[in-house]
């Protein structure tokens, strides 16, 4: 993840110095605020704020681009990496055993804005 954000953050850095002819100020910029939003949430690990402004069309909200699809694919896939891994379901400490109760519990909150927006 670390290095998709340096790549991220190379091609933020070409959108907002090199413009293209025929495109708008910033609109080059807002192609990569999808990825920058979602990048962002996987990095910080930060759940609680995505849950707290889910909904909320603010310009302060964080995360207001990240849709709970998205964010779901990708933590199934984490969690399916989880599985395959040399320890697959072995839990060796405590803070894996909670990474793993948050990972349910994020999952499980995901699938309800899912459900709720599908509806």
């Amino acid at each position: 993840l670390n290095q998709l954000d340096l790549d991220l953050c190379q091609c933020e850095t070409f959108a907002v110095s090199e413009p293209v002819p025929g495109l708008e100020e910033g609109v080059l910029l807002m192609c990569f605020s999808d990825l920058r939003q979602l990048l962002d949430l996987f990095v910080a690990w930060d759940w609680a704020t995505y849950f707290a402004d889910y909904g909320k069309a603010t310009e302060k909200s964080k995360y207001q681009r990240v849709q709970p699809s998205t964010a779901l694919l990708i933590l199934e896939k984490l969690r399916e990496a989880d599985k395959k891994s040399v320890f697959g379901n072995i839990s060796l400490n405590k803070k894996e055993r909670d990474k793993v109760k948050l990972l349910e519990v994020v999952t499980k909150q995901l699938r309800g804005l899912v459900q709720q927006s599908s509806s």
